[in-house]
């Protein structure tokens, strides 16, 4: 199957692609990588009106020290496999984020605005208490990653918006990262994340979740074990879905919080 037809743009600067935005509104889609929404498109899931890629919008790419990291949200997957400088939990992600060749292409603000649940860097992103930087006509705003976050496809922006920024405060300490999938490269059934004494668990449920109880239980000195698996079972909200059941992913992702603090204190 082919797209829909739609008017194509590809602005030279941020405020062309801004003026864009503000023009079409809910008929505009900001294109990214196009990772996610070339095939959205080409299944006509995806149909508007008008795309405005933002290729050329070299002033949203790359990454700076301040204040912890700042990441473009036009930076490829690709760029940050080759630093040394990212919190250990997301060195561990970045090799499961799709096959190489999605990495290449696809980009740290396309797959945070694209928002799918079993994608890693929302979950990244809610883990490290990252927050996002918002730009349209109006202006600029601040979002957490907590209220960034939705619901599956589904953030805070704005059709007047786009993602211009990601900022992760200072992030040292330990770190452990794991997710099951049904073939390399493939999405997440469940995945598990920890960061300190933060836990956070992905492709569950409608969104990622921060297990409050799980990371009470280590601020208390508790560490992976039994315990920390029946706590991580009973907090996790899961989904079924036709990869796998609810049961299944609080069973496989209480497991995993466990392997992952394991990692992380080991």
């Amino acid at each position: 199957m082919k797209s829909a037809p739609f008017e194509y743009h590809r602005p030279e600067s941020l405020g062309e692609a801004l003026d864009l935005l503000a023009r079409h509104g809910d008929e505009a889609k900001a294109l990214a990588g196009g990772q996610s929404l070339v095939p959205l498109l080409a299944m006509r899931l995806a149909q508007p009106a008008v795309l405005v890629d933002l290729q050329r919008l070299s002033e949203l790419r790359g990454v700076r020290r301040e204040e912890g990291l700042r990441i473009g949200a036009m930076t490829r997957q690709s760029e940050l496999e080759r630093r040394d400088d990212l919190p250990g939990v997301v060195e561990q992600a970045l090799p499961h984020v799709g096959h190489f060749q999605i990495r290449n292409r696809g980009t740290v603000g396309g797959s945070l605005a694209h928002m799918d649940p079993a994608a890693e860097w929302p979950a990244l992103a809610l883990l490290l208490d990252a927050e996002m930087t918002l730009a349209s006509r109006r202006g600029t705003r601040l979002v957490p990653a907590e209220d960034f976050v939705i619901g599956p496809l589904t953030t805070c922006l704005e059709p007047d918006e786009l993602l211009v920024e990601v900022h992760i405060p200072a992030a040292g300490g330990r770190s452990g990262f794991a997710e099951v999938e049904r073939r390399s490269g493939d999405f997440a059934l469940v995945g598990a994340a920890c960061h300190n004494q933060a836990i956070a668990v992905f492709a569950t449920g409608a969104r990622p979740q921060r297990l409050a109880e799980a990371e009470r239980f280590l601020a208390r000195g508790g560490r992976a074990g039994p315990e920390l698996t029946a706590i991580a079972e009973r907090e996790i909200e899961a989904t079924a879905d036709i990869h796998a059941p609810a049961a299944y992913r609080k069973k496989v992702g209480a497991q995993l919080v466990n392997r992952v603090v394991e990692q992380a204190w080991s």
